[in-house]
């Protein structure tokens, strides 16, 4: 009897190591695939981080020049700016007489103080 009971446990251990076994083989046949299918993504994976990286550079490399652009934009506006104020007050003092070229000087700073708050409200 006790042969007997030995000889079915015994039994029973094999099957549970072959179902066993047979699991592991199964889940590293599933492994290997999967690892085939990384392999063959890597270079396309590759390949689209490192175009990403490229378009990325080309956008910060378009909005550097739009931002160097902008600077050099704004500062000739300034210039412009500037260069009809001198030009308005000194048509208006010449073409004035001594009495007036002091409103006139009067007005070129009013305008250059409205100018420089407009300037600071929009900068």
């Amino acid at each position: 009897m006790l042969t007997f009971f030995i000889t079915i446990v015994l039994i029973a251990e094999i099957i549970i190591t072959f179902q066993i076994v047979s699991f592991i083989l199964k889940i590293d046949k599933k492994v290997c695939e999967l690892n085939e299918q990384i392999t063959a993504l890597t270079p396309v994976v590759e390949s689209s981080f490192t175009s990403a990286r490229i378009a990325l550079n080309k956008i910060l490399l378009t909005l550097n020049g739009f931002e160097q652009k902008l600077k050099s934009k704004k500062e000739e506006f300034k210039f412009n700016v500037l260069k009809n104020i001198v030009t308005t007050a000194l048509f208006l003092a010449l073409n004035t007489n001594g009495k007036k070229i002091i409103s006139t000087i009067e007005l070129a700073f009013s305008l250059k103080d409205i100018l420089s708050k407009w300037a600071k409200k929009f900068a």
